[in-house]
């Protein structure tokens, strides 16, 4: 577990960096408001079981069984037998991480009013986070019309019937982890099976560590950008600021290209590149002079992602959703993620229109390392363009569209928008457009090195040293890329 402060659940809604510091380990706590708004949802469903008022997955059954009355006497048992159909996921368990990140997103949803838990059951999430239990979550199984297969595990280790990650093959089973962290099992009351399931807290959970890196993905992407122009400066008349400019990019106006250019000139401040004296280019290759345009859609395919995270933390998503206003329980299909889905998709495609420009920068560098390389003086293999193709290729595969991929599962269940299948698929492509961007400040702090310039950048000076020490240590290649994506953070 981390020190520092708790996060604090209640009140103001979760932001993804509260749901990011409970993925590190840090430990969450239910303000009075949260505690307030659990008793007041629960008290909507109480009223509920009392009057006997046809509500789906309290009194009645759940899917194509939606009209099937349950006997009083039978809610325990279909609570337990609830949970256990849905744990249906497949596939390597999820990142202690990202299990924790799960956990945290659905308990900061059962604070947001609309699940109607006891506010035992929310506290019970609460201590796993804090006891550093963490449910073993396979990867796949949901299709984004609530995370059902994910949010089972978890709600199954809450009840002793599941499985911790304790680094083995299997896990452990719940029984014994919640035991020897002082922990009881808790039986679920009516109407608690569905509300643990009915959230995208895999989506939500997942998406905001993939946020985290997306945004410093941003600040990667124009951080080589950078060290690019003083490289090709120094082999030749290569870098012309101009489209970098403010003026340039307040003429089309786009708040992404506007910040993306104003990085990179922040990190060209003092170079070279601004000496009046130097003979330059009119205009450099599109890959140079559009970088500012190709990062400000991706800087603004992420603030997408940001804004309908944040949307999902603060609304209320159950089928049915606890309506403390009204007293009702009220079915409704808030469930449905696409909004979400739709802006990792963006995200995905961004990305590879990102890493394929800088590729071709990186191919550039190389043609022009082709002397030295002859030479026998270079340290950077050759052959690591060819892994930044590969990349880039399978980049602007992984652009395709995920969502279109749903299918019927049942007479009533016939869309749903795969967005843990977007999310997934946004996450191999965050890590391999990381190392198109750490392949091109490769080649470009090599082609300095072979040139003998050191930059004078405020922000491309100290990275290229670093990378010039890196590359001196002669490491593989696939370490070298490694640390420099670490660098360029």
């Amino acid at each position: 577990m981390t020190a520092g402060a708790p996060v604090v659940l209640g009140g103001a809604p979760p932001r993804p960096e509260d749901i990011a510091a409970i993925a590190d380990g840090a430990r969450v706590e239910l303000g009075p408001e949260a505690r307030a708004a659990l008793e007041a949802a629960r008290a909507v469903v109480e009223r509920a079981i009392a009057s006997g008022e046809a509500v789906y997955g309290l009194n009645r059954r759940l899917g194509a069984g939606r009209d099937e009355a349950i006997d009083p006497n039978e809610f325990a048992a279909f609570q337990r037998r609830t949970i256990a159909n849905h744990r249906g996921g497949v596939g390597d368990p999820l990142s202690h991480g990202e299990a924790r990140a799960v956990v945290a997103a659905r308990l900061a949803g059962f604070t947001r009013g609309g699940a109607g838990v006891r506010p035992v059951l929310a506290q019970a999430y609460a201590d796993l986070l804090n006891a550093g239990v963490v449910p073993l979550i396979p990867s796949r199984g949901s299709v984004g019309a609530a995370d059902l297969t994910a949010l089972a595990e978890v709600a199954a280790v809450v009840t002793g019937d599941g499985t911790v990650l304790d680094g083995s093959v299997g896990g452990t089973p719940a029984g014994a982890a919640l035991a020897a962290v002082g922990l009881e099992p808790l039986a679920l009351a009516p109407h608690e099976a569905l509300a643990a399931l009915s959230s995208n807290a895999f989506s939500i959970g997942v998406g905001a560590l993939a946020l985290r890196e997306a945004e410093a993905l941003v600040e990667m992407a124009d951080r080589a950008v950078a060290l690019s122009l003083e490289a090709v400066a120094a082999a030749g008349p290569g870098g012309n600021p101009s489209p970098y400019s403010a003026v340039v990019a307040d003429a089309r106006g786009g708040r992404g290209q506007q910040a993306s250019a104003a990085s990179i000139r922040d990190a060209l401040a003092g170079s070279v590149l601004h000496d009046p004296a130097r003979v330059v280019t009119v205009q450099d290759p599109l890959v140079f002079r559009s970088a500012p345009q190709l990062h400000g859609a991706l800087r603004e395919a992420v603030d997408r992602v940001r804004a309908e995270l944040e949307v999902e933390l603060a609304g209320r998503s159950e089928n049915p959703v606890v309506d403390v206003a009204t007293g009702l329980l009220v079915s409704g299909g808030n469930f449905q993620a696409l909004p979400l889905a739709l802006a990792f998709e963006g995200l995905r495609l961004a990305l590879a229109h990102v890493a394929a420009a800088s590729e071709r920068r990186t191919a550039a560098h190389s043609l022009a390392l082709a002397t030295a390389r002859a030479e026998g003086r270079t340290r950077v293999p050759g052959l690591l363009l060819y892994s930044a193709a590969s990349d880039a290729a399978e980049l602007k595969q992984l652009a395709a569209p995920a969502t279109l991929g749903s299918t019927t599962l049942s007479g009533v269940e016939d869309h749903a928008s795969l967005a843990p299948l977007a999310v997934r698929l946004a996450q191999r492509s965050l890590a391999l457009a990381a190392d198109v961007f750490a392949a091109e400040a490769l080649h470009a702090a090599e082609l300095l090195h072979a040139n003998g310039v050191l930059p004078t950048g405020a922000g491309t000076g100290p990275l290229a040293h670093r990378l010039d020490d890196l590359v001196a240590t002669g490491a593989p290649a696939r370490i070298l890329v490694e640390d420099a994506a670490r660098l360029l953070r």
